[in-house]
């Protein structure tokens, strides 16, 4: 190899090196001058995660599962059956709850019935009554009559003893009737109340069946929602109680970022402001979103030991503000969200809507 061209090589390699240092200078300048870009126009955090609605699938009666509908992570519609729990004790329940409502309404009609007797046996003692006593008063009159004549001899003695007879028996007779009416009177007080308290057993019976029925009816659980299972932990043979979690469903359409972002960050931050969201799962892959809400206070205060600062030694540690962000961007099934998920959301503090967030905690 020659001089000249070892020198020639020489010379190319040096170019070659200040082209790739000044490509690199390039890169690092375009880096430098989005990052500064990004730190001027958006406030982050890495502190965010993907919530969403997830529904818990809790029995509320006991009893053994005869059959699972769905699998793992399977898709299912509102309305979906999902667990049918064995109804053959909660059937013949039903029935013997129906038995009962039954005999205690013709209970209560044979009563009402009676009641209806005993009105209109009143209601003919008392016509009696009034017989009896319109008697008693001719008879009064005719004993009245007879006695002052016979005082004077006019009329015999048979005369007299017969119209004295006539006014004891008249006499008899309205008592009768009036003992007869006060009896008859403390049958209707006993029937109305009986009747009353058959009522109240009718009630409570009816109440009873229609509990009957909704247990009947709680043996098939259904879907709430639309949504996909999630943590299925329930299996044909299985004794279940209520309260037991036996399945989630996670509603893929209900999905925001909850970002816990310092409390130095929102200063500019307000309500509405657009939101870009990276997703640790999807590099290179945005979706929008704008800011919701505000929780008014920080995640320490709700926490189940919140720090108590009046007491013991202070440090100050720079707390966090649990920030609402929608999501705008229509479900992708190709880059599904769901909840837990790690996400960066870019908060442009630049656009100005919505209402601060002192504004926000005051209406609240």
């Amino acid at each position: 190899m020659s001089l000249a061209s070892f020198s020639e090589r020489f010379k190319n390699a040096k170019k070659l090196k200040i082209i790739i240092l000044i490509i690199l200078a390039v890169i690092v300048l375009l880096f430098m001058v989005r990052e500064v870009y990004y730190y001027i126009v958006y406030e982050r955090t890495d502190n965010a995660y993907v919530e969403g609605t997830i529904v818990p699938i809790l029995p509320q009666i006991s009893g053994k599962v005869v059959k699972v509908y769905v699998d793992y992570n399977q898709k299912i519609k509102k309305g979906d059956p999902l667990i049918e729990i064995e109804p053959d004790d909660y059937l013949a329940e039903l029935n013997v709850k129906k038995f009962n409502v039954n005999t205690l309404t013709s209970q209560r009609q044979e009563i009402a019935l009676s009641l209806n007797e005993a009105f209109a046996r009143l209601n003919v003692v008392e016509s009696d009554l009034e017989s009896a006593r319109a008697k008693k008063v001719l008879a009064q009159q005719e004993y009245e009559r007879i006695k002052s004549l016979y005082q004077e001899d006019l009329v015999s003695k048979s005369k007299y003893d017969q119209a004295e007879a006539t006014l004891k028996i008249a006499r008899a007779q309205e008592k009768s009737a009036e003992s007869h009416i006060r009896e008859i009177k403390s049958t209707i007080n006993t029937l109305t109340a009986k009747l009353k308290t058959q009522e109240s057993l009718i009630k409570k019976a009816q109440q009873e069946l229609k509990i009957a029925e909704i247990n009947l009816k709680r043996t098939l659980i259904l879907a709430p929602r639309d949504g996909r299972i999630a943590k299925k932990s329930v299996e044909v043979g299985q004794y279940v109680r209520p309260g037991q979690p036996l399945m989630a469903i996670v509603d893929e359409n209900d999905i925001w970022i909850g970002a816990n972002f310092k409390e130095t960050q929102i200063e500019k931050m307000r309500v509405g402001q657009p939101v870009k969201i990276k997703v640790d799962a999807y590099p290179g892959k945005i979706f929008k979103g704008y800011v919701a809400s505000f929780q008014p206070g920080t995640g320490a205060v709700f926490s189940l030991f919140p720090p108590e600062n009046a007491t013991g030694n202070f440090v100050k540690v720079v707390q966090r503000i649990p920030v609402r962000i929608i999501i705008d961007s229509p479900f992708d099934p190709e880059y599904p969200l769901w909840p837990g998920m790690s996400v960066i959301p870019y908060v442009d503090v630049t656009v100005n809507t919505g209402a601060k967030l002192k504004d926000v905690m005051e209406k609240k």
